[in-house]
């Protein structure tokens, strides 16, 4: 999460990606909800809100004693675009070098060697990275860990390519 909070200013983004929340749920959004919801003051919202309006990301319209807003064609592609950054920022990338660099490895591992010398630090390695909070590499260190125990169990051949 560190990387996020580095690349965006926390609440506008949450500002944006409440208002997108709203809108692919079918609903509509208010100043107020919004406020309660990011955990900021209504004077802060509504200073954030007319920033975007005024620069054409929202539009809003009163609806009896409330304001409603909704993104602009632009305001919802930005919100979409920095739902993808957050999404991308927060996944784990020392794990994945660390799992490309086992990749590597089990991908060189020969027959000819002593296979389980190879392996044993590659099995501890794949122990520590299911502490990952990413799924896409638990999932990967799941198939890595297939790969080795295959290959322990004598099917090294050209099955080793395929990770």
């Amino acid at each position: 999460m560190g990387l996020e909070k580095m690349f965006l200013h926390e609440k506008t983004v949450e500002i944006m990606l409440k208002i997108l929340e709203a809108e692919e749920n079918g609903k509509k959004i208010y100043p107020l909800v919004i406020s309660k919801e990011v955990g900021s003051p209504y004077s802060y919202i509504s200073k954030v809100l007319s920033e975007f309006e005024k620069n054409a990301l929202i539009e809003s319209e009163v609806e009896g004693r409330v304001r409603v807003v909704r993104f602009t064609e632009e305001g919802r592609k930005i919100a979409e675009m920095l739902r993808d950054l957050r999404n991308e920022l927060r996944k784990d990338f020392v794990a994945r070098k660390r799992l490309s660099i086992l990749k590597e490895v089990v991908r060189n591992v020969n027959e000819n060697g002593n296979v389980f010398r190879v392996l044993a630090p590659v099995i501890a390695e794949l122990e520590e990275l299911k502490k990952s909070w990413d799924g896409e590499v638990l999932e990967e260190v799941r198939n890595l860990e297939k790969r080795v125990e295959e290959i322990l169990n004598g099917g090294v051949a050209e099955d080793s390519r395929k990770l």
